[in-house]
């Protein structure tokens, strides 16, 4: 079986010069974990919501040379206003990690768990044609286990 048999069509995207604040609705909108970012149609990064919350969170000096940041709940806060106002393409994974339709879902599943990523955008010649994530290839080997 290959990725084009279950990759999902219909792509939630962003582009690159778009706040964080707006990526967050998108998200949400469309009910994902990531977006692929979009410049031009060719796909440029992803970006997950992991990603948002990951730079929200203190950073690891912080931590240790102030411990008040671990539980400090309106330092975390003021973090989160700064970075909304931030662009997508400050915080996207770039160059997204990407494959081809063509391929089988075992190589797809595979580089997902190597890349430690559970989504990749499917592209044919340089177009975004689809994106296929580590639960529609688990979902669709369950479902031929039946």
């Amino acid at each position: 079986m290959k990725v084009s048999d279950i990759m999902i069509r219909k792509v939630c995207t962003i582009g690159p010069d778009n706040t964080l604040k707006e990526c967050v609705a998108v998200l949400n909108e469309c009910k994902v974990n990531g977006l692929v970012v979009v410049k031009k149609d060719k796909a440029v990064g992803v970006i997950t919501k992991a990603d948002i919350f990951k730079a929200v969170l203190p950073r690891y000096p912080d931590i240790i040379g102030e411990e008040r940041y671990v539980s400090d709940l309106e330092y975390v806060e003021g973090r989160a206003q700064k970075l909304l106002e931030m662009k997508v393409e400050d915080l996207m994974g770039t160059p997204p990690i990407t494959v081809s339709s063509d391929i089988p879902i075992i190589k797809a599943g595979s580089t997902m768990i190597l890349r430690r990523v559970k989504q990749l955008p499917v592209v044919d010649k340089e177009k975004l044609v689809g994106i296929v994530t580590l639960t529609d290839i688990i979902n669709n080997l369950m479902k031929k286990m039946k």
